[in-house]
């Protein structure tokens, strides 16, 4: 936000013979504008707390998918190229599971996503995969991309150290905000294997709550975010990391699927 400075208005009268001197008259001025001179607000520089190290940076710019009307449902074992998934520069097929990093190293750490294109462009949906961490930087987050429209991108991440987190981040204002995480016994740490699931249901209210699964465990639902249609797929925050995925599952249904009651959290 830009500050809106307030400045004197400086009233201009006639002076009539009797009344004070020039002299005095500019004195008082000068007093008068002093006083009422503008204080001008900082900017604020704090940030939103998270429990991992450091904020993700802006993504890289990809060519966003079509919509896909009607429903869906799919599974990807990475056995080899399902044709399901956009453009990956650093994508490998080994051992029946696929690498995705490591970038080369630049100046800028990067967002990367992989779309699933025969996913389309989707609000309620289920959505799991396995992911395991193979090399690089320990505390950097991995795992699925929630949403990714023209206004905002939405990532689902665990980590090494036990966290899971929902990033959000916004293309108008050039700004990442962190929506909820928490540590949890329930993330596999090092080089374990993790399955996450990420279930996305418009709830009464047209909102959209959003349920964060790691091994069969949900130790977060994040309730009342806004209910609006985007891509879906993988991510990777950083260059050095490379993780491997595998067992990706998808599916959705145009008419949104309500639970029974209210969902629950475990840690």
């Amino acid at each position: 936000m830009k500050p809106i400075a307030a400045f004197p208005l400086v009233l201009l009268v006639t002076l009539v013979s009797c009344g004070p001197s020039e002299q005095a008259i500019a004195q008082a001025i000068s007093e008068t504008q002093a006083a009422s001179a503008p204080v001008l607000p900082t900017t604020p520089t704090s940030k939103p707390p998270a429990p991992t190290p450091t904020d993700p940076p802006a993504p890289t710019a990809t060519r966003l998918p079509t919509s896909t009307p009607g429903p869906v449902a799919l599974t990807d074992d990475f056995s080899r190229d399902s044709g399901i998934w956009g453009e990956c520069e650093v994508c490998t097929y080994e051992g029946g599971t696929l690498h995705f990093g490591p970038f080369p190293t630049s100046g800028a750490r990067m967002q990367h996503n992989i779309v699933c294109e025969a996913c389309g462009m989707v609000t309620n949906y289920r959505m799991g995969v396995d992911v395991t961490y193979i090399d690089g930087p320990s505390e950097r987050g991995f795992g699925l991309m929630a949403r990714w429209s023209d206004e905002e991108l939405i990532t689902y991440e665990v980590t090494t150290w036990q966290t899971l987190d929902l990033w959000r981040y916004d293309y108008d204002i050039s700004q990442w905000t962190w929506i909820n995480g928490t540590f949890s016994g329930s993330v596999r740490p090092g080089k374990q294997l993790n399955h996450i699931e990420l279930q996305a249901l418009t709830n009464p209210s047209g909102t959209v709550d959003f349920s964060l699964t790691v091994n069969g465990r949900t130790p977060i639902v994040v309730f009342s975010q806004p209910a609006e249609v985007g891509a879906v797929g993988l991510t990777l925050y950083g260059h050095a990391i490379e993780v491997a995925f595998d067992n990706f599952e998808f599916e959705t249904d145009d008419t949104p699927v309500f639970p029974s009651g209210a969902p629950g959290s475990s840690g």
